[in-house]
This record gives structure tokens, C-alpha cells and sequence, in this order.
């Protein structure tokens, strides 16, 4: 039997992945994620034959930090760098191209493959959502939503939304007021599959006066074996008002609102879903790039911490961990 101190990881996400990959080197870990796999905002949804990264679409690399954690990844082409034909579209306006002045990278052959690789050796439970942790002779249990319990933990490691951890942490956690300051933002995501793909002039289109955000043709990202597929993501604003709507109406005026920016027919689609991201990015981040309450043994970290970006959530990770090891 290990007598390493056991840590609970909550979230499988990339924040939740790197502080239980650093952690596992010193402690036992266990990682408990509430959808059927890992990635959070990098998954990526099939449907044969169509792929779609509808979460997190790119991540650039500023940190020394972040640039070393993805050299051999790099290295092995699990991670590439994307050089796409960037275009901005309004309508009734001449489109103008846009350029990208750093590196860009995604994750081949899927946003979530990188995940994946973390994942590997991590004791990991899916499709289990923690609703209630309980303190006892100072270790932690854990309840998920069906009553079962899991424990005992010496530490908790929470890398989820903002809203989700308020839900999770106790009431004497210190730092619980700066995580109530944070405000996230919401997105709508629309997957469009075709059987040939549309003539457009632009790997990306980023609209102006617009509902839409960004549409993105995921088929043309390196390393992509998929039939033809586009994925538009909505503006921040505009899914905020309508996040409470139902689903496949609003994605009727995306697809519409797609259709007037790009030329592309309702009749060309074959294939369309539509995802509502509650929590797609941060509006009001913490004032901290991660919490610890070292009384409790509890530490939460995630982008929000620091701005709504991959690296983001890497380095909360990073650095939460770093502080639970010292």
C-alpha cells in the first residue's frame, strides 16, 4: 500500500490534467472529470465522417514556462503550428485579410489529442460529477451526483469553472470572495458538415457587426483527416442574451447569419449540431493566478484565474502545484 498522501483532482481539462500530471510524481492521484473523457474547452466532437474542434480553436505560447511544456510535443507533431488565410468579413463590405504577427498552434489529429497524452498513467474516472466534498479527521470525501462516495484525500484539487468551484468549495475556504468577484462569459458553437467543400477564399473569417465571432473551415487544420467542416462560434454578447434560448432555434440564426456572410446555401449543409458553451471565457478575471488554502488543503486553479487562454490555464496549473510540492 503507497504512503504517498492521496490528491483528488476535479476537472479534466487542461488545467486539470497538467496539476494532476505534476502531482503525480509525488502524490497519488486520482482525476474525476463529469463528461465522458478529458479536455474540457479543447475537446473536440465526432461524427463520422466529420470532426470539429468546438471549443478552443488555437493557443499561442508567450511564457518560458508554457514554450517548454510544448517543445517535445512539438517535437513529436502532436502539436503544430497553424498558418491559415485569415480573412475579415462584413456585410456589404469588401473583405480585407488579416494577418497573424505570432505562432499559432493546434493539436493534431484532434484539439483534444494533446489531453489525451496527459491523461495517460493518470488514474482517471469519467462521467462522474462531484457535487459535495465532507471533511473528517482532516481528509477529504468526495460525493458525486449518484451518492457514491470516494475518499479518503489529503488534498483537493478543483480546476474547474469559477461558478462550479463556488459550488464545490466550503464556506471557510479563505480566498472564497476573489473567486465570487470573477465573471465568464458564454458561446455558442455550430458544427456544419458538407460532401464537398464550399468555394471560400479564407481558412478563417472573422466577422465584423456581427453575432458571429469566428468560423473556422476545421477540415483545412494540419493533420486533419475529415470530410469538409466548418465550425462558427458565436460573439460573447450575443450568446450571453441568448443563453437561456433554446438551442436549435438559435442555431437557425447562426447558420443564416453564416449563410449571408459567406455565400454558402442552407442546401450545401448536410451536417449540423449546435453546443452552448455556459462558461467559454472570462470577462472579470481573479486577482490570482490560482488559490490555495493550505488549512484545508484545497487548491483551485483554471484560465479564469488569469485571461480565458490555453496557456492560461496551463500556468495556473503550473504554478498551484509548484506551491502544493514546496
Amino acid at each position: 500500500m503507497s504512503d504517498k498522501q492521496k490528491v483528488a483532482v476535479i476537472g479534466g481539462g487542461l488545467s486539470g490534467l497538467i496539476a494532476a500530471n505534476q502531482l503525480n510524481k509525488t502524490y497519488d492521484v486520482q482525476l474525476f472529470e463529469k463528461a465522458r473523457g478529458v479536455g474540457g474547452r479543447m475537446s473536440t466532437r465526432r461524427a463520422e465522417p466529420y470532426q470539429f474542434d468546438h471549443g478552443a480553436q488555437y493557443f499561442t505560447a508567450r511564457s518560458k514556462a508554457f514554450q517548454d511544456f510544448l517543445k517535445p510535443h512539438i517535437s513529436s507533431g502532436l502539436v503544430q503550428e497553424w498558418q491559415p488565410k485569415i480573412l475579415t468579413l462584413e456585410k456589404g463590405q469588401k473583405p480585407y485579410k488579416r494577418d497573424w504577427f505570432e505562432p499559432h498552434y493546434v493539436c493534431a489529429p484532434r484539439m483534444n489529442s494533446l489531453c489525451k497524452q496527459l491523461s495517460k498513467g493518470i488514474e482517471s474516472l469519467f462521467s462522474v460529477e462531484i457535487t459535495n466534498l465532507s471533511r473528517h479527521d482532516e481528509a477529504w470525501t468526495l460525493e458525486d451526483k449518484s451518492g457514491e462516495h470516494h475518499g479518503p484525500f489529503d488534498w483537493v484539487v478543483m480546476a474547474v469553472p469559477s461558478h462550479q468551484a463556488l459550488n464545490l468549495l466550503p464556506s471557510n475556504f479563505q480566498p472564497l470572495e476573489a473567486i465570487r468577484d470573477v465573471q465568464m462569459t458564454g458561446c455558442y458553437s455550430v458544427m456544419l458538415g458538407f460532401d464537398v467543400s464550399p468555394k471560400l477564399n479564407w481558412d478563417i473569417a472573422m466577422p465584423k457587426n456581427s453575432l458571429i465571432k469566428w468560423v473556422a473551415v476545421n477540415s483545412t487544420k494540419p493533420d486533419r483527416d475529415t470530410a469538409p467542416s466548418i465550425l462558427i462560434q458565436t460573439t460573447n454578447e450575443w450568446a450571453d442574451i441568448h443563453m437561456d434560448d433554446n438551442v436549435e432555434d438559435m442555431a437557425g440564426i447562426i447558420i443564416n447569419e453564416f449563410c449571408e456572410l459567406s455565400g454558402v446555401t442552407i442546401e450545401q449543409i448536410k451536417h449540423q449540431v449546435c453546443h452552448r458553451w455556459k462558461y467559454a471565457d472570462t470577462l472579470t478575471p481573479a486577482k490570482e493566478e490560482f488559490f490555495l488554502d493550505q488549512n484545508l488543503n484545497i487548491g483551485v486553479c483554471g484560465d479564469w484565474c488569469i485571461k480565458g487562454r490555453i496557456e492560461s490555464a496551463f500556468l495556473s496549473a503550473h504554478k498551484l502545484c509548484k506551491k502544493i510540492i514546496d
